[in-house]
């Protein structure tokens, strides 16, 4: 086991000390799969950030075998982070992520393992669709942590504030997981994202105000990090927009935080080009604007409510139009 003659908690210590030979045996198995662990990577990991967990935990009083089991959580779970090379690469974000635990103390006496996979689920949902909001989620979560009392509790906020950060595709179960929440809970959330209108309402209409606007673009061609091989077409089946290239199919969700293109594996390309539509003339949603847009250019549209989406021949990109809520 790596060395850890910084640590200085001695409930730290002496979980560690009485299974020694455990913690030896986890280590050199996640060598096997990993290879080759820095010893003092781990070391810094353990006092910069386990030790103030475990710290937490302890102040509450808990049995001595439940730190034990607090300790071995954190320790697999460190392994896996510093193997992985997360915990290397992304540092920051994680060691801020789980900072947030000294806060939330209750939850890692309860559950230790659970906590700390779903801590590691949402950062990873955030580097996939918004890696640069990582900071700021945890920045949120920390101001609602002397709130959060259940894992529920956890697993809704969470959720909320992903969204604000811009995973789009969490909107449409908001409005069920914010009623859910405590009254305390409640205020705490609107009180940190400063809204100022009905949350039913927030949750429910993707864009704000009531005139059309241009949103901006999605998508982008594969070889320069985007997602199609060729220039998309969409499609509105059953509610939802979907778009392929004809090998790559995904569904779209786009609000006024963020736009999110999720894979679409069970539904065939061929159903979305079928379904795919054309228009002559986009005047009757965007006005003025459709004179800038090469109307004979586009090759698929879908019109909801409150979006207008819509497809150029040569473009591997999605443009998107808020239609307003009245």
């Amino acid at each position: 086991m790596a060395a850890m003659e910084k640590i200085s908690l001695p409930q730290l210590i002496t979980a560690l000390s009485d299974n020694s030979a455990l913690y030896n045996q986890w280590y050199n198995e996640s060598e096997i799969k990993y290879g080759s662990l820095d010893s003092h990577t781990i070391a810094g990991w353990m006092t910069e950030v386990v030790e103030p967990i475990v710290k937490a935990a302890v102040a509450l009083d808990v049995a001595p075998e439940k730190i034990q089991e607090i300790v071995k959580a954190l320790y697999l779970e460190t392994l896996k982070l510093i193997g992985s090379g997360q915990a290397i690469r992304y540092k920051d974000e994680f060691k801020a992520a789980w900072l947030l635990l000294v806060q939330m103390p209750g939850l890692v006496v309860k559950f230790p393992m659970k906590i700390i996979s779903l801590l590691n689920d949402v950062l990873l949902n955030l580097h996939q669709y918004a890696p640069e909001k990582i900071v700021y989620w945890c920045s949120l979560i920390a101001k609602s942590a002397a709130d959060i009392k259940t894992i529920e509790d956890f697993k809704s906020t969470g959720r909320i504030y992903a969204w604000h950060c811009g995973l789009a595709h969490l909107r449409n179960r908001l409005k069920a997981d914010f009623a859910a929440l405590p009254e305390n809970l409640q205020q705490t959330i609107v009180h940190t994202l400063d809204l100022h209108k009905n949350t039913n309402q927030l949750f429910a209409n993707p864009w704000i105000g009531d005139v059309t606007k241009f949103e901006g673009v999605h998508g982008g061609f594969k070889g320069g990090a985007g997602f199609f091989e060729h220039p998309p077409k969409l499609a509105q089946i059953e509610g939802n927009i979907f778009v392929t290239d004809s090998k790559s199919s995904y569904a779209l969700f786009a609000d006024q935080f963020g736009k999110v293109l999720l894979p679409a594996h069970t539904v065939a390309a061929n159903a979305i080009l079928s379904n795919s539509k054309r228009l002559e003339s986009l005047t009757k949603w965007i006005g003025n604007d459709s004179d800038k847009i090469d109307v004979q250019n586009i090759s698929s549209v879908v019109v909801t409510e409150d979006t207008l989406v819509f497809t150029l021949e040569n473009s591997y990109f999605l443009y998107l139009f808020s239609l307003g809520n009245a």
